[in-house]
C-alpha cells in the first residue's frame, strides 16, 4: 500500500489551550483579598490595645486600653477604659493613672483627664473624654505608683457618627 504524505498532517497535534487555570488563578485572588480585607476590618475594630509601661522596681505594667463605644464617635463623651497588668495578667494597683490626648500628628493635648479606679475589684481604671473632630487620635497614659512614674500611648481613629 502506497502511503500518500498529501493527506498526512504535517503540523503536530497541540491540545486546546484551557482558560480553565485563569478563572482558578482569579478565584484565588478573590478569595485572598476578601480574607486580607476582612482580617484588617476585624484589626481596625479591635475592642482593646496593649501597650506596656516600665515602673521601674515594679517591673513592666501591660495596659489595655478599650473605649465605649468603640470605635469611637466625636458625638458625647467616650468612655476610656484602662486595665494596667503584671507579667501574670493581674491587676495591678497603682497611685493614680492619668491620661491626654490629642490630634495624630500634633504632641499638645487637646484635653486631660484622671482615670479613677473602678469600685467593683475589677483593677479597672475609667474616665471620659470628647473627640470632636472625626480623625487620627493619640491617648497618652502616666501611671504612677510608689514614687515611680511611667508613660504609654495608644492610637485610635474616631468615625463619623452615623
Amino acid at each position: 500500500m502506497k502511503h500518500d504524505s498529501s493527506l498526512a498532517d504535517t503540523q503536530p497535534f497541540r491540545q486546546k489551550r484551557s482558560w480553565q487555570w485563569l478563572l482558578y488563578l482569579l478565584a484565588g485572588l478573590a478569595l485572598v483579598a476578601a480574607l486580607a480585607w476582612a482580617t484588617l476590618d476585624v484589626v481596625r475594630q479591635a475592642p482593646s490595645r496593649d501597650t506596656t509601661a516600665d515602673l521601674g522596681p515594679y517591673g513592666l505594667i501591660t495596659i489595655r486600653f478599650s473605649t465605649d463605644p468603640n470605635p469611637p464617635l466625636p458625638t458625647g463623651t467616650v468612655t476610656l477604659r484602662f486595665m494596667p497588668m503584671d507579667s501574670r495578667q493581674r491587676p495591678v494597683a497603682l497611685d493614680g493613672l492619668s491620661f491626654e490626648y490629642g490630634r495624630e500628628g500634633s504632641d499638645r493635648p487637646a484635653s486631660s483627664g484622671e482615670a479613677q479606679l473602678m469600685s467593683d475589684g475589677s483593677g479597672m481604671y475609667m474616665g471620659g473624654a470628647q473627640f470632636p473632630e472625626v480623625g487620627n487620635w493619640w491617648v497618652r497614659v502616666r501611671l504612677a505608683k510608689g514614687g515611680q512614674q511611667a508613660e504609654a500611648r495608644f492610637r485610635l481613629y474616631v468615625e463619623p457618627a452615623q
